[in-house]
């Protein structure tokens, strides 16, 4: 039968929430409850409250009657397949926390290509507006929500920004050009009316010609391919291949003087360019999850676009990536990071604007403060580089991955590797397989991270949440409990569990499809579309009712539930 700890916290009149995760006197409360085998359920309150004469915590233990069994049809809980499967084969503990995004271009734009990648474990779709017509990104998008309807998955749709850095051409139609050490390239700003002469590559920053020198330095996609400045002939740069590789169109520019990069230019350039802008108009009316920025500057750019969403859509809840690729954005990163909605740690163009040796520590840096601010975090650009080409990785690039993981980022990212390459499905296996790998090695070491999570509400309410989410995960932590179930109508405390990294995986039940869709990018999440009361006991009733009717749960698991209607944390055994 079932057996429960119910932790019920009244917001009395305090300036300060009454119960914290940091006062040992409630945890010394709960280490002394030992659950009793009964036929009833057993539940345990505890309730704060000031009476005007400080906090007082008191606690009874009571009898109830057993859950009764709610009878409901199965259909009316939605899930992705792939979740359900892996629940039902493998138990809780198998289900991946990491999550996977890849980007879509001519290798995956099929439908039967995009439902490949989301039984794969493709939890977001990102389309890259460097690349292809928007009608054609217009078609992606449609597949993909139609995957969702049929399919029964919550794939998101993010959309990446150009940017206005300066970039090549699209290489006059070619998917891609091979450079080859000492070969000469013109890099030119010229409009030409015919076919490109061959070796040459246009520039979309009309000054181009004018502000490099003869010596100069140009890193291709952030490094990927070097030359060196050798002629300058009116709107012609020529240059020297250094470092032979892949040019693929619209790729990233940069230049570099005595060892020092050149950015003038680029500092002068805005954030969001006119075509920016159109792209954006676009994101809104196509209804995407996520609108990634490039080379975000400052923490104004992220305001001023969400003010404009939010007058251009006002039922809209787009959310506001910040991409961190330049040293402008480490400069301002915390606050970047807190106008934004997530951050994407872009380290291939991030790579071209500070030394190499430093990529490693900024991107560590940039995932903590993400999970201390509570804004998930993408770690993206060459984690499995050679896969575009190869069908297996290198050593190295595994190894990258699994630090990412162990980093604890909430997603990484598959770039070219899944846009254009030869072997998209083998490379989300790998990320998927790495990715489970390194979780479970974490959770057998009993590695509990020593980060401390700052205090980040706003509000009263807020405090309270965010306290209930921290007792709930070390609880589940202490307690070895098989799932955290949270009831959320906005995703906010769905949010505050992913951000304690509990070692329990979390079912979000949310009303709307466009939340379960924002919460399938949180590290964690396993995102259910549920309707649901303000009714605690209905509500649970009705979860357990309709998971084990479809082998998701089975009677005697152990599972905590918190919601943003009732502030309270119970621990129950599944009936």
């Amino acid at each position: 039968m079932a057996q429960s700890l119910n932790l019920f916290i009244s917001t009395s009149h305090s300036p300060k929430p009454l119960i914290s995760h940091h006062s040992p006197r409630f945890y010394s409360s709960i280490s002394k409850f030992s659950f009793a085998k009964s036929p009833n359920k057993a539940s345990f309150c505890i309730r704060a409250s000031d009476n005007g004469a400080g906090g007082v915590v008191s606690s009874t233990v009571q009898d109830h009657a057993p859950y009764p069994v709610a009878v409901s049809d199965s259909s009316s809980i939605e899930v992705d397949s792939v979740t359900e499967a892996e629940l039902k084969e493998n138990g809780f503990r198998s289900t991946r926390r990491t999550k996977l995004i890849c980007t879509i271009g001519p290798a995956t734009c099929a439908a039967e290509q995009l439902e490949a990648l989301a039984v794969g474990g493709m939890n977001v779709a990102r389309i890259n507006m460097c690349h292809g017509t928007r009608e054609w990104h217009r078609e992606v998008i449609q597949r993909v929500r139609r995957l969702n309807e049929e399919k029964g998955y919550a794939v998101a749709i993010m959309m990446d920004t150009e940017g206005s850095e300066i970039h090549m051409g699209d290489l006059g139609g070619a998917s891609s050009a091979k450079a080859e050490d000492g070969e000469v390239w013109t890099f030119s700003v010229r409009a030409f009316d015919s076919a490109l002469p061959e070796h040459t590559i246009n520039v979309n920053y009309e000054g181009f010609a004018e502000d490099v020198k003869v010596g100069d330095e140009l890193l291709v996609d952030g490094g990927m391919v070097r030359f060196e400045v050798i002629e300058k002939i009116g709107p012609d740069v020529k240059c020297l291949c250094t470092d032979p590789g892949l040019l693929l169109p619209r790729a990233n520019l940069t230049f570099w003087r005595d060892g020092s990069l050149v950015r003038e230019r680029n500092a002068m350039l805005p954030t969001i360019s006119s075509k920016d802008w159109l792209d954006i108009d676009f994101g809104i009316a196509e209804g995407v999850d996520f609108i990634a920025i490039s080379f975000v500057k400052s923490a104004e750019v992220i305001k001023h676009l969400r003010s404009y969403i939010k007058a251009r859509a006002r039922d809209s809840d787009i959310s506001v990536i910040a991409k961190i690729e330049s040293i402008d954005s480490l400069k301002n990163l915390e606050e970047i990071i807190l106008a934004s909605d997530g951050a994407m740690v872009a380290r291939g163009d991030l790579g071209a604007q500070i030394p190499l040796e430093q990529v490693p520590s900024e991107q560590q840096k940039i995932v903590q403060v993400c999970r201390q601010l509570n804004k998930p975090v993408i770690v993206a650009s060459q984690l499995l580089e050679s896969m575009i080409e190869y069908p297996t990785p290198t050593r190295a690039e595994v190894a990258d991955v699994s630090e990412a993981v162990r980093q604890r980022a909430d997603a990484l990212m598959l770039s070219g590797e899944s846009a254009m390459g030869q072997f998209p499905e083998k490379a989300l296996t790998v990320l998927r397989s790495v990715s489970l790998r390194i979780e479970k090695w974490w959770r057998e070491e009993k590695r509990h991270e020593a980060m401390e999570l700052p205090g980040i509400a706003s509000s009263y309410a807020d405090s309270i949440s965010e306290e209930i989410c921290n007792s709930a995960a070390k609880m589940a932590n202490n307690l070895k409990v098989d799932a955290i179930f949270v009831y959320t109508k906005s995703g906010h405390m769905a949010s505050l569990l992913s951000r304690c990294r509990p070692d329990c995986p979390i079912f979000a039940f949310t009303t709307t499809t466009s939340v379960r869709r924002r919460l399938n990018l949180q590290w964690g999440l396993i995102p259910f579309r549920l309707s649901f009361s303000d009714d605690m006991e209905n509500n649970l009733n009705k979860t357990f009712s309709l998971l084990k009717a479809r082998g998701m749960i089975k009677s005697g698991d152990l599972v905590i539930s918190v919601s943003d209607m009732l502030q309270s944390i119970q621990v129950m055994n599944v009936p």
